[in-house]
């Protein structure tokens, strides 16, 4: 991978991280939680896809499905590992 595809990877794996807080909402905690998730099942969404030798949607040297699909479903597994946020007011209580 090329240092401008990374950079690349960087920025949609940032836009797909703000997209899902802007959905999910949450405070600032939440934010760094679905970025930092975002980079990191990103790339090894793309990794995995470039071991497997899939080939669609490429962006050069990135592979961009395999990339997407994965952070997609990693910010859904963290948002899920996460639970409720405190003070979220949805869960009544007895």
């Amino acid at each position: 991978m090329t240092a401008p595809a990374a950079l690349y990877g960087f920025i949609i794996a940032s836009i797909c991280g703000f997209a899902f807080h802007l959905i999910r909402g949450g405070g600032f905690g939440r934010l760094l939680l679905y970025l930092a998730t975002a980079w990191l099942s990103f790339f090894t969404g793309h990794f995995v896809g470039e071991w497997l030798n899939w080939r669609l949607a490429r962006f050069g040297s990135l592979n961009l499905f395999p990339a997407v699909l994965a952070a997609i479903l990693g910010m859904i597994l963290a948002s899920i590992l996460a639970g409720p946020e405190k003070g979220d007011k949805t869960h009544p209580t007895g």
